[in-house]
């Protein structure tokens, strides 16, 4: 017997909590090995007709909370990257002045 939409939008919440934790952690390979599951959890969930209740309702509001806060984190942690590649540009620029100026 295949799982209830119920349980499986557990499952996907589950998933969406433990990915917004690695994404606390930094741990950006993890999620994306997450994600394709989680899609999959949430596409059996949806792939019926039956009614919409509260507890689908409620699932998918917590759901969407998580992604929106993996969102902001993968927004400051690819600023972080950026940030950092900036300044080792900078830095090689000022080394290779440094060289070119004693030549």
């Amino acid at each position: 017997m295949s799982p209830s939409r119920h349980q499986l939008l557990d499952d996907a919440l589950g998933m969406s909590r433990r990915m917004a934790e690695l994404g606390d952690e930094g741990d950006w390979d993890a999620v994306v090995a997450l994600e394709p599951a989680r899609r999959q959890l949430l596409e059996e969930a949806f792939a019926t007709h039956a009614p919409v209740d509260e507890f689908v309702t409620d699932r998918v509001r917590a759901i969407l909370d998580l992604d929106k806060r993996l969102m902001a984190q993968s927004i400051e942690a690819r600023d972080r990257v950026a940030a950092e590649l900036g300044r080792s540009s900078k830095g090689r620029k000022a080394t290779q002045a440094y060289h070119l100026a004693g030549s």
